[in-house]
């Protein structure tokens, strides 16, 4: 099932430096220079190599790892670029402040990109990522030996309409190693976002007969998918704090009453509440699904963001008669901008998807999906992963805290330790646009979740979403104390 990743034997070379031992692999794809400069990054930014801390000389570097002295100072100079190291007539390449990179990287994004919507110094939004993370320079080095290799060729047809296989092979490797999904290669789709595959998805089902459920609250990208297609879509309640048998019991009894074909979750951090769906519910859902002949599409957006505990298995592990549909994402962890995620499909619609789709073009660039998989099949896929539960670990402990020492009392912290988000409700009677307006005024973004409601008059009054996907972790305790200031000072 999983493409190959390495061939048996390797011709390394290693050098102790900083107590670890650095290899490099001469056989690999990836150039000499990019693998020295993402092994010091890494360990760099995990704090192995302290501020202040000396390079090897270029020379010395060269010679322990029997390579060119240009391969050793094309990568300095690539650290030096990012501010990882600085060059010090005299001292050498020495490690510089990794607190103080990010600074300059944001600021040299936001020269790129512009600043966000409302230009607030403090923007605690969810769904972007922070700059600097996505890794740019070994994207670009995939993407040229892509087209410069054999597999350039495909950049003259039409490809396969549900995804490169390669892609798809390594998906599902990770998704039955990693995750205990139950699937192959051939039951995963490579689709352009998650509102695109849910459109395409609801191909499969009649708009004028069959009910589409989703969590009240829940996320309105999808909801207004479900509608735009032409489909009656019912709530079933979600009550943060009552994941007990009272809080199931009502979820239950909105199924019963509206009876759907197709039911929306998310079961590893529900969306926007964070709640997470207990072992027992779910598998009342997936017999639920499989009395009423119904399909469950379980959207898995955030699963590689927990902070305490382990995740308990998707809902598809506990599926045996074929009603889960599995979604899964790229967004949270690598970038949005890329547009790619995936379905896996039960074979029954899998086999209906090819009929439907038989005469479709492929949704995601050839080219971005050959470099993805390329990528995955990596070591650098995994690195990539820690670095991002790593960063998002320091930010959602920095921000919990912040909360407590500045707004501690005052508001209510709904979280489960999940998600690259939680919620804070401010219980004096003042709605969203009266906090959000407040938070402005201190230069400080939070956002409002009357939208994630089908009925906002039953959204729950002055509860506001606080993201930490895109801002600084150094950024994160003054912005807080800077909204404690604009709520109650």
């Amino acid at each position: 099932m999983k493409v190959s990743q390495k061939p048996p034997f390797r011709t390394c070379c290693m050098i102790a430096f900083g107590g670890n031992d650095m290899h490099l692999d001469k056989e690999s794809a990836t150039p000499l220079y990019l693998q020295m400069y993402l092994r010091i990054r890494d360990d760099i930014e995990q704090g192995t190599y302290p501020c202040g801390a000396k390079l090897p000389s270029i020379r010395s570097m060269a010679e322990n790892l029997q390579c060119s002295r240009n391969t050793v100072e094309a990568a300095y100079t690539h650290l030096v670029k990012e501010g990882f190291v600085a060059s010090r007539p005299g001292s050498g390449y020495v490690v510089q402040d990794v607190g103080m990179l990010e600074v300059g990287t944001q600021r040299t994004e936001e020269a790129l990109i512009g600043t966000t919507a409302d230009g607030a110094r403090y923007d605690f939004t969810y769904g972007n990522l922070e700059a600097g993370t996505f890794p740019a320079l070994l994207w670009r080095t995939i993407a040229d030996e892509v087209l410069m290799g054999a597999a350039s060729s495909a950049c003259n047809t039409y490809t396969d309409p549900l995804g490169e296989k390669d892609l798809r092979a390594e998906i599902a490797w990770r998704l039955a190693t990693q995750r205990d999904v139950n699937c192959t290669p051939d039951e995963v789709v490579i689709q352009s976002g998650t509102q695109s595959s849910v459109q395409n998805l609801l191909c499969l089902f009649d708009h004028e007969r069959d009910v589409v459920a989703m969590e009240e609250p829940g996320y309105d990208g999808v909801r207004t998918t479900f509608e735009r297609s032409g489909f009656r879509v019912v709530p079933c309640r979600v009550v943060p704090g009552l994941a007990n048998s009272d809080g199931r019991k009502l979820f239950f009894e909105d199924l019963e009453q509206h009876r759907p074909r197709l039911v929306y979750v998310t079961p590893s951090s529900q969306f926007p509440t964070c709640a997470v769906m207990p072992a027992v519910m779910r598998e009342r859902l997936i017999a639920w699904a499989d009395e009423t002949d119904a399909y469950i599409l379980e959207d898995d957006y955030c699963r590689d963001f927990r902070y305490r505990e382990r995740p308990i298995p998707p809902l598809q592990s506990f599926d045996r008669n074929n009603r889960v549909i599995y979604m899964g994402t790229f967004s949270k962890s690598l970038s949005p901008a890329l547009r790619m995620n995936y379905l896996v499909l039960p074979p029954n619609l899998m086999k209906r998807w090819r009929e439907a789709f038989s005469e479709a073009y492929p949704t995601v660039p050839w080219l971005s999906q050959e470099v993805l998989a390329r990528f995955m099949a990596s070591d650098h896929w995994e690195r990539h992963v820690r670095r991002m539960q790593v960063r998002n670990r320091r930010k959602f402990e920095t921000l919990i805290s912040a909360l407590d020492r500045y707004l501690g009392g005052r508001v209510e912290v709904l979280e489960n330790g999940t998600g690259l988000h939680l919620l804070v409700a401010v219980n004096d009677g003042r709605d969203e646009d009266e906090l959000i307006r407040a938070a402005a005024e201190r230069d400080v973004a939070v956002y409002g979740t009357k939208k994630y409601w089908m009925d906002p008059a039953k959204s729950r009054r002055g509860c506001i979403l606080i993201g930490f996907s895109a801002i600084a972790e150094k950024d994160i305790e003054p912005g807080i104390k800077e909204l404690a200031r604009a709520w109650f000072d």
